[in-house]
Formats: structure tokens, sequence, C-alpha cells
């Protein structure tokens, strides 16, 4: 059972899952209700259906009594039914990964080496490029603002955010802070927030909480 990460703390529980099974050994171990069922059979991708599969055996690793349905908006954004608890969940090409929370969470998980050059500047303000360029592993640290500004807008539900003019990241040393601040700039919402990062597998899993 490849769940190989579970991290509990003040801001809630994040389980990561390795993609390594098939989707028929997903298949027997993972409870799914009917909603899951007819979702699961709308994804004919191999790499989809595992993902989804992942995603519902994290929850149930999570919450394994009474494990709530996740249900998503017209807009894609998923929340739990029957719990108080928020949640946020996240794919990279190997990995799976959600986080539970009473709080306004938003997560997400890139590999370290993903190619992204071709959009940074419609993620990235100039002054931010210019920290980036400047740094001494700027690899890392674009993933790193990509993926912080990804979970920012996972968490303020709000479509048509532009990320290099309405989400903002602040500068801060990260070889020497696993946390860092961001802020959402946008005429239907402007809030703050507070961003972790941690190196799992040779990606990066980022997660926000709004202030």
């Amino acid at each position: 059972m490849p769940l190989i990460e579970k991290i509990a703390n003040q801001n809630g529980t994040i389980g990561v899952w390795e993609l390594k099974e098939t989707v028929a050994d997903l298949l027997k171990s993972c409870i799914l209700n009917s909603d899951d069922t007819a979702r699961l059979a709308t994804y004919k991708a191999e790499k989809r259906r595992k993902e989804f599969l992942a995603t519902r055996q994290l929850l149930q690793n999570l919450i394994p009594e009474n494990t709530p349905i996740i249900y998503r908006d017209e807009f894609g954004k998923p929340s739990l039914i029957n719990s108080d608890l928020n949640i946020s969940i996240t794919h990279s090409a190997d990995l799976a990964a959600i986080i539970l929370s009473e709080k306004n969470i938003g997560i997400d998980i890139e590999q370290l080496h993903r190619n992204i050059d071709k959009v940074v500047t419609r993620f990235a303000s100039p002054a931010e490029i210019e920290f980036i360029e400047s740094s001494k592993d700027p690899q890392f640290v674009k993933i790193l603002f990509w993926a912080a500004k990804e979970a920012i807008f996972k968490c303020c539900g709000i479509q048509g955010v532009q990320f290099n003019e309405q989400i903002a990241i602040t500068p801060f040393d990260y070889n020497t802070q696993s946390n860092f601040s961001g802020a959402l700039e946008h005429p239907d919402k402007e809030v703050g927030y507070d961003i972790f990062f941690r190196i799992i597998k040779n990606n990066i899993l980022v997660y926000c909480v709004q202030h």
C-alpha cells in the first residue's frame, strides 16, 4: 500500500500516495460509492483512473470510519459531504496528495524537474521573475512559485484569476525557510496566505492556509 507520507499539524492532515499500483490493484482495496463508480467510468485514461482511485484511498486512510463523499462543484473545486473538513487534491506524474483541514486550504505537488519555462511569464510577475532568475537555483524557485500559486488558486475558489498579476509571492530565503507568504489581490477577494513546502521523492509539495 503506497501511502508514503502522512503529515499532521495544526493546519490539518496531508496524505501522499505513490502512483505505483495498477487500476485493478487499487480497485481491490478501494471502497467506492455509486457516485464514485459512475465518475470513475467517465475516465478513459489509465493515469486519470489511478489518480482518482488513489485520492479515494487517501481519504479512506485519513478518515477510515464513515469516510465522507467527495463532491465537486461546477468549476471542479472539491468538498466533502457529511464532514466539516475542507479538502484539496493534487497529482503529479507519480504522486497524489490530499489535505484535510477545518481551515481554508489549497495544495499542489509538482515534479522538481518539470519544464515550465514557456509559461513563466503567465504565472510570475516581472519582480518575481527577477527574483527567480537571480536565485542560486532558478528551476527550484520557479517550480516552488508555480506550485504556491496553484495552491492559492485552488484555495480561493475564484475563476479567471491572473496568476502573474493577482497572486503575489513575498520573496524569502528558500534555503533556510520552509514557509513563506502570499496574497490574492482580486476584485472579488483580497486575502493573505501562509504557505508551506517540503520535498518528497523528487517532487515539491506546497500547501497554503488562508489568513
